[in-house]
Parts: structure tokens; sequence; C-alpha cells
């Protein structure tokens, strides 16, 4: 049923009521029911136009702020994952660098003490292997979520994690490869 229709509907009840009972004041109801079945359906007063432009307006300023607030969220999650990857290649690789100076040394002096060493070089060089293929998934990470199908969106989630897991491991090889080398120091003097 149309407001249109309700109102007609209404207006015939509240007349017959009055004209049965003298005791009902509803002169401005049925003024005002009156003033709903003359306007055209869709005509809006000039102070409704303006709520509504005002609820619009409201809605717009909404919608750029929650979608501001979600591009800088993004931004910030993308900053941060590049620190992390630039982290794990920094710990590693200087840790890799710094090892191999001190094997290159010890070349000269004393190969028997050379094997422990080598192990925790190598697993610092395993450790900046992983964060080096984890960039390359978080690259192709990206490129899968920029398409909008469904099993490439499920295939750019899989290299999220997998990067993830590959930057974690590269945190764990150090923490690894860091026990070693103590132990060879421990075992060196």
């Amino acid at each position: 049923m149309s407001v249109k229709a309700f109102a007609t509907q209404l207006l015939n009840s509240v007349k017959e009521v009055r004209t049965n009972s003298e005791t009902l004041q509803c002169d401005n109801l049925i003024s005002y029911l009156e003033q709903v079945i003359a306007t055209e359906p869709g005509t809006l007063g000039p102070d409704q136009i303006e709520h509504l432009k005002a609820q619009l307006q409201l809605m717009v300023e909404r919608e750029k702020s929650s979608h501001a607030s979600d591009l800088e969220m993004f931004r910030a999650v993308i900053q941060s994952g590049q620190n992390a990857v630039k982290t794990g290649l920094l710990m590693n690789g200087g840790a890799s660098v710094a090892l191999l100076a001190f094997i290159g040394k010890l070349t000269e002096e004393q190969h028997s003490r050379i094997p422990p060493f080598a192990d925790a070089l190598a697993i610092f060089v395993a450790g900046v292997f992983a964060i080096v293929v984890a960039s390359g998934s978080t690259y192709l990470s990206q490129w899968f979520y920029a398409e909008s199908e469904t099993w490439k969106q499920r295939t750019g989630l899989g290299f999220n994690i997998l990067s993830i897991l590959l930057g974690l491991t590269s945190y764990g090889l150090f923490v690894w490869g860091m026990r070693t080398a103590y132990a060879a120091f421990l075992a060196f003097s």
C-alpha cells in the first residue's frame, strides 16, 4: 500500500469518526492528510531536500575518511613488511660477512678450527636466501592481489603467507646461526 493510499484511507476513517463523535479534535490531522494526498509522489519540501543533501554529504565525507584511513593502513603494512625484509637481510648478511672475514683470517693460521664456523656461516647464508625468497614472494603476492579473480586472490594470499613464513624462518636461522657461532667461539679458546 502506498503512502498516498494509506493517507486516503486514514483520512476517510478520521472523517467518519469525527462525524460520529463531537469530542474528537482532529482538524490538524485532517489538514495534514489532505496535504499529503495533494502532494505529488516524489516531491519533497525544500527543508527535506536540504536534510537529504546534508545526510548525503555526511556519508560522502565518512566514506572519504574511511578510504583515506584504509589507504594509510595499507601503506603502513607495506612499509613494515619492507622494513622486516631489510632487517632480516641486514642481520643475516652482516653476520655472514663478519663470519666470512673471521674464517678468512683463520685460513691463514688455524685450518682445523674452520669447520664449526663454516657451519654457522652456512646457516647465516640460508637465512639470507630465505629472506631474499620472501622478498620475491612479496612481489608475487602483490601481483596476484592486483587481480580481481578469486583464484588469483587466493594465490596472492598463499604468497603472502609464504612471505611471512620465510621472513620468520630467516629470523629463526639468524638465532640458530648465532648460537652455532657462539658455541664455536667458546670451543675456540
